[in-house]
């Protein structure tokens, strides 16, 4: 059965596919094995896989990796249940992926510090580190603001789930989406909760020269438009 948090992640990531282009591009330009680092529930992983690249999954959530398993059926993918900024395999990788802002959720300079020598450590010589980040503030129309006027609604079983971004926050160097999630049981009872997912502050420049101090060559950058719900990203390119 499908975890909570698997059903909260398809509801507010699962829609998103602005960035997959990018990914295919990249796919068909490097050779080689590809790591997608915070894979969830397989959104990217299963699109690659699907077009025939050998793609390990890397999640630190057990819950999400299973769904993903689940998901996959007979294709063939690689995963391991790791923390990005401490990790370890046995392979090298061509194309190592960091979609949707999950190099923001490594709180701060330090932890990204860790991530960049672990990839550096896996990725292939003349491989690349694709990073999307995105600044949340700078959204138009309601994108950006942290405001949904619509919440994203699916049922599971026999009970309904919910889920609406309402604000953003902001504290010293990140910002924060705040949602209200509500799950409505087969005997009428609802059940609501706050949940806050906080986004590190960081640039373009300081992921490059973050990724140049781990020995990496800064390359060419890559845009991804913004849609009506998600802002736009760049995707910072760092060759091994």
């Amino acid at each position: 059965m499908i975890s909570e948090a698997a059903i909260w992640h398809d509801l507010e990531c699962g829609s998103y596919d602005a960035d997959l282009e990018c990914w295919r591009e990249l796919a068909d330009q490097y050779s080689g094995p590809i790591l997608d680092v915070g894979a969830g529930n397989g959104r990217v992983t299963l699109m690659l896989a699907e077009l025939g690249h050998d793609v390990t999954a890397l999640e630190v959530n057990r819950s999400l990796l299973a769904t993903l398993v689940e998901r996959s059926g007979s294709i063939g993918i690689g995963t391991i249940c790791a923390d990005a900024r401490d990790f370890q395999l046995d392979r090298a990788f061509g194309l190592i992926i960091v979609p949707m802002l999950t190099i923001q959720l490594f709180g701060g300079a330090e932890g990204r510090a860790r991530f960049f020598a672990a990839a550096a450590e896996q990725l292939s010589g003349g491989g690349c580190l694709a990073l999307a980040i995105a600044d949340l503030r700078d959204g138009e129309e309601g994108a950006g603001s942290g405001e949904q006027l619509e919440a994203d609604v699916c049922t599971v079983g026999s009970s309904s789930y919910s889920t609406r971004a309402t604000a953003l926050r902001e504290r010293d160097g990140q910002v924060g989406i705040e949602r209200r999630r509500e799950i409505v049981s087969p005997d009428g009872s609802t059940v609501v909760r706050a949940a806050t997912d906080w986004i590190d502050l960081t640039t373009a420049d300081q992921l490059e020269a973050e990724g140049a101090a781990a020995g990496l060559a800064i390359a060419p950058r890559r845009q991804i438009a913004a849609t009506s719900e998600y802002v736009g990203s760049v995707v910072v390119c760092l060759n091994g």
